[in-house]
């Protein structure tokens, strides 16, 4: 953790509004995106991110500094998106559209067929990962979209390196296996 991390986190724990709003404007979109990702539902994930937050300022004054804030803060979000998904009765899953690291086709230029195979190709891979288990969507959400180092998916998972890329390993291996009739297809186009 730098000083700067560590100065608003003292704050933080002293009960500065300001420094509390520095911590949320920094972090709110990745908050968002991750909940999104895993619940699926643009409310849900508000109410995630609300809740992470309220979680998160609770919970600083114990906060030590095993780790950086951004990676406390992804695990609470991780959890408490699932932790939503199950009390929603709900199957987690992974969204693309949300991450903002992939545009909306409508946004996009293009000709209409270029547009239509886009959008046939988003609803594949949405369908594909949505096929994985929740761990190896979370693991893949967190290293493609988020680019968190394996340290990190390790520390927000709460589980070992080794842990991550065998998820991230077989994660991947299992949507080869899931899109190659599609990547097949499009190779005879």
């Amino acid at each position: 953790m730098d000083e700067k991390e560590a100065e608003l986190i003292k704050r933080c724990q002293q009960g500065d509004q300001t420094a509390m709003r520095e911590i949320f404007e920094q972090h709110h979109r990745r908050v968002y995106r991750i909940a999104y990702g895993v619940v699926r539902r643009r409310e849900d994930a508000l109410d995630v991110v609300q809740e992470v937050f309220i979680k998160l300022f609770r919970s600083l004054k114990g906060f030590k500094g095993k780790s950086t804030l951004s990676t406390y803060l992804y695990r609470l979000t991780l959890n408490a998106a699932i932790d939503h998904c199950r009390r929603s009765k709900k199957t987690p899953g992974v969204s693309l559209e949300a991450t903002g690291d992939i545009r909306a086709v409508e946004a996009e230029e293009g000709r209409p067929d270029q547009l239509a195979a886009r959008k046939e190709l988003e609803a594949i891979m949405k369908w594909a990962i949505d096929q994985l288990p929740r761990e190896q969507r979370s693991a893949l959400l967190l290293r493609e979209i988020e680019e968190l180092s394996y340290a990190e998916i390790a520390e927000t998972m709460g589980c070992s390196i080794g842990t991550v890329m065998s998820r991230l390993h077989y994660g991947r291996k299992r949507l080869l296996e899931l899109l190659k009739d599609h990547l097949k297809g499009e190779g005879n186009r």
